[in-house]
């Protein structure tokens, strides 16, 4: 039996050239508005002046902010902040990949306030965060089917001074209304397709492997999930202009992470967290520090839970026979089908931080038990022994 709330506040609009409409929901938000953008790709691919014509066509006046990096750092966010506050908007769009709809959460928190951002993610000089107590409202148009960002509450926000990485996560964050057109994520490059495939896959395989494993319904939504990602990343790698594999990635990476598939299961992001470690450290992408990462947890986990990843190997690849071995052999091989079978040399990064990335990971999300929690739980050299294996 499993107790749980559920709310997606946000109002989705899903569908092939759905940009257009963009104008018509802004002006349900504000009166004006302030859109976010990254280094610059919507605008040289002609997204921009497409949301531009909407929101001039149903007379939404707006400012823009560019140069929301990947893995965004929180002084970006804190100049977006001050603008926004500057130029008086009283919404937000967020327009791009995952790491840009994270920061217009952050900005839309941080337009309301006068601390840094970070003081809201942790603290200052060891104290507890600051609580979030209003936010501005935000409409998501994601163009990279990945983070969930576009039907969640939570972003992830880097520290790079201290590098340090972690999430702002409240209620409030929600988007009032998210656009999700997957022709938008055409343009995306094979890498780049490949780690968002990956990262839509880890928000409903953490949970699996590591929640309660008495949700059937919640287990074959995973299942489900898993098994349309990993049919139609490919296709799209090979085309990248296949809109209905396209469609289909776009779809469940805004339900991966929405709470819809998880509620009820629990279970600690422990892979995310320890990338978080790696990329506050090496401003790698995030998929590719997740599939980095996934095979030497699923080994770490046989031990305690081999039965847990048969039913995912029987269900996921079809074979009745299958070893929890055998399973995360199996997924090793369809990561390296879309050449995301990745090591720290192909990342380019060397031994060095190891130990002091496994520390960054316990010290910051270990608590007073000093281990991430975990069907076995993670300690310090089990991190670093993660690492080694993937060296």
């Amino acid at each position: 039996m499993i107790n749980f709330e559920f709310q997606l506040p946000t109002k989705i609009v899903f569908g092939i050239d759905e940009l257009k409409r963009a104008g018509g929901f802004a002006n349900q938000l504000g009166k004006k508005g302030m859109v976010v953008i990254g280094k610059g790709s919507v605008k040289r691919l002609g997204y921009y002046d497409r949301l531009v014509e909407s929101l001039r066509e149903h007379n939404v006046e707006f400012v823009s902010f560019e140069g929301i990096e990947p893995n965004p750092r929180s002084t970006t966010v804190d100049r977006a902040g001050e603008t926004a506050k500057r130029e008086n908007v009283d919404f937000l769009i967020g327009f791009g990949g995952g790491s840009t709809m994270d920061a217009t959460k952050a900005i839309a928190v941080r337009a309301l306030v006068d601390n840094p951002i970070w003081e809201y993610i942790r603290g200052k000089d060891g104290e507890r965060p600051l609580p979030v107590k209003q936010a501005l409202p935000t409409l998501m148009i994601p163009t990279v089917a990945a983070t969930s960002s576009e039907t969640d509450a939570g972003g992830v926000i880097t520290n790079w001074e201290t590098h340090q990485k972690c999430g702002l996560i409240n209620p409030l964050l929600f988007p009032k209304i998210s656009i999700i057109d997957p022709s938008l994520t055409a343009s995306v490059n094979a890498e780049t397709t490949a780690d968002g495939a990956v990262d839509i896959i880890s928000h409903v395989l953490e949970s699996y492997l590591a929640g309660d494993n008495n949700a059937p319904v919640q287990d074959r939504i995973t299942e489900g999930i898993m098994r349309t990602v990993m049919e139609n990343a490919p296709r799209a790698i090979e085309n990248p202009d296949d809109l209905e594999a396209r469609s289909n990635l776009s779809w469940c990476s805004s339900l991966a992470l929405s709470g819809f598939v998880n509620s009820g299961r629990g279970g600690v992001f422990s892979v995310h967290l320890i990338e978080h470690a790696i990329s506050a450290h090496y401003d790698i992408a995030h998929g590719a520090g997740l599939a980095l990462l996934f095979p030497p947890k699923m080994r770490f986990d046989i031990e305690t839970i081999p039965e847990r990843i048969r039913t995912l190997g029987r269900n996921l690849f079809l074979k009745e026979d299958i070893t929890a071995e055998h399973t995360v052999d199996l997924f090793e091989e369809w990561l390296d089908s879309i050449n995301r079978k990745l090591t720290f040399r192909k990342l380019r990064i060397d031994d060095s931080r190891f130990e002091r990335m496994a520390d960054d990971v316990i010290r910051m999300f270990g608590g007073k038990e000093e281990y991430l929690k975990n069907p076995r739980p993670i300690c310090k050299q089990d991190i670093i022994d993660m690492f080694e294996a993937v060296k």
